[in-house]
């Protein structure tokens, strides 16, 4: 049983970006693509046309890189970035949000970046979180007013959650169990405008077994998978919990924080149906 989330269209202004943070801005440009997002894109706008097509969005994405977007260059006086930051200074409201995100964190607090946080104002979310991934759900949940999941709950073995990134392997891992298996499955989608928090409570309340699963999303299931174990309960929780990652692209360090937590496995895609079998036969014999 697979649950669907449905899509609210947010347009963000994309901002330039000094040239050593290409790589970051083509990163984050393929996050919010996939989490739903409508871009608004910044490069090449001209300096007249700026604010009419800023208004063209919900909000404005700053990327800071080590170069000051503010300094002056002797052909065309500030970069794009600068001035565009600046004009979005000027939109800011209740409905006209700008986000400054700094990923270097903590290494490239310099001079122009110290000034940029004293500068931070209502309706402006500086963040120094180096995941694009986590950085775009919070656009998301700043963003969007939230409603409540309205779903069944249904008696299943296997509550089986992820992030809609990993869709397709997610799909093929659910098929595979719900054969020997009742499965009901949770997509996560960065794109949604309704609050699971709810509905997870309840139906792991009814589920034998809660699975974190994700390929792509690890930074996203790290912080997920601990927030779930903290809202139902953690170490006293009625339902078992664990994290699979799929070793096409999960990493064994981005699990050390679960240790003496919960059960954390990284598996071939093939056999994690077997290891999701094996944990939930090993929680059924310590009932």
């Amino acid at each position: 049983m697979f649950l669907n989330l449905y899509n609210q269209t947010i347009k963000v202004f994309l901002a330039d970006i000094t040239p050593e943070m290409d790589d970051m801005r083509n990163e984050l440009r393929v996050i919010l693509h996939r989490a739903g997002l409508e871009i608004v894109d910044g490069c090449g706008v001209s300096p007249g046309a700026l604010t009419d097509v800023m208004q063209q969005a919900d909000c404005s994405v700053h990327i800071l890189g080590a170069a000051d977007i503010f300094a002056e260059r002797k052909d065309d006086g500030n970069t794009s970035a600068g001035d565009q930051y600046k004009a979005a200074k000027k939109l800011c409201s209740d409905q006209f949000k700008m986000f400054v995100w700094n990923p270097s964190g903590s290494d490239n607090h310099n001079k122009y970046i110290n000034s940029i946080r004293r500068d931070i104002e209502e309706n402006v979310i500086y963040t120094d979180k180096p995941s694009a991934i986590i950085f775009v759900e919070d656009i998301r949940n700043i963003m969007t007013v939230k409603q409540a999941a309205v779903q069944e709950t249904v008696a299943s073995d296997i509550f089986f959650l992820y992030n809609d990134l990993d869709n397709d392997t997610a799909r093929d891992i659910c098929t595979m169990l719900s054969d020997i298996k009742s499965v009901v499955s949770l997509g996560i989608s960065m794109s949604s405008e309704v609050d699971y928090n709810s509905f997870i409570r309840q139906q792991l309340a009814v589920s034998k077994i809660g699975v974190v699963y994700y390929n792509f999303a690890g930074d996203w299931a790290v912080s997920f998978a601990r927030q779930v174990w903290k809202d139902t309960g953690g170490n006293s929780g009625s339902t078992p919990l664990c994290i699979v990652g799929n070793s096409d692209h999960a990493k064994e360090q981005q699990l050390e924080i679960f240790k003496d937590i919960m059960e954390c496995t990284i598996d071939e895609q093939l056999r994690i149906p077997l290891d999701i079998n094996m944990f939930l036969d090993k929680n059924n014999q310590n009932q």
